[in-house]
């Protein structure tokens, strides 16, 4: 995971922990290290940009999943990478597309869930059960198109490096890249160099306030898919 200029983000990380021997901080350690501090920075992104749409740029398509519709079943997975479900529309039979409601069954107080709209027809209303969006009503094979008759807009998780990523950039701004290089430096050397933790831990510190205000400021109606780049990156 590193390329032959060694300015990769492996390189660093190695510097930073005071490696000269790359062996005993292997790639593949480096990897998991890296995929950990990634999801922080993601995770930090997040909770400084409010409704502000953050996407991983390494994706290669958009976060918005496809599914067809089966007559009588309330009950329809997420994608497995989803984190925040933004929306769900559902295809009538002519055509149209028709944005559900969310709800949570705390909000029905008078009658049992198996009697809320019990009939099949349109749906209406949708809510999150585990790692499901359960449709009220059923879909009616006559009230909606069922072939991809379902779209969920959804904020997702990161798309993690594997070990075979020698020129793959984190999807973030590359102010901020070395949060990946510092933290997994960092985690080598809660076991192995405790003296570096100090330095290494401020850097973290100011990079991730550095982060928050960053994208903390950017307009909230703004909301641009970031661009990937494949340059000298982990």
């Amino acid at each position: 995971m590193y390329d032959s200029q060694e300015d990769s983000l492996y390189h660093d990380a190695l510097e930073f922990a005071g490696i000269s021997d790359s062996s005993s901080f292997p790639i593949a350690k480096f990897t998991r290290n890296a995929n950990a501090w990634y999801r922080k920075a993601d995770l930090w992104i997040w909770e400084a940009t409010g409704t502000w749409e953050f996407d991983d740029s390494n994706w290669t398509t958009l976060p918005v999943a496809t599914a067809t519709l089966v007559a009588g079943r309330s009950d329809y997975e997420i994608p497995s990478t989803a984190r925040k479900i933004d929306r769900i529309e559902i295809l009538d039979s002519g055509s149209n597309y028709h944005v559900l409601k969310p709800f949570d069954k705390s909000q029905i107080e008078n009658s049992a869930m198996s009697e809320f709209y019990e009939t099949d027809g349109m749906p209406a209303y949708y809510d999150m059960v585990g790692r499901s969006a359960m449709l009220y009503p059923s879909p009616a094979a006559g009230s909606v198109t069922l072939v991809e008759g379902i779209q969920i807009y959804y904020a997702r998780d990161i798309d993690e490096f594997a070990i075979t990523d020698t020129n793959t950039e984190p999807g973030f701004d590359n102010h901020f890249h070395r949060i990946i290089s510092l933290g997994a430096a960092y985690d080598y050397c809660i076991s192995n160099d405790p003296e570096r933790i100090a330095p290494i831990r401020i850097e973290l510190n100011n990079l991730k306030a550095e982060l928050i205000n960053h994208y903390g400021s950017r307009h909230r109606d703004f909301r641009p898919r970031m661009i990937p780049t494949d340059n000298n990156g982990i």
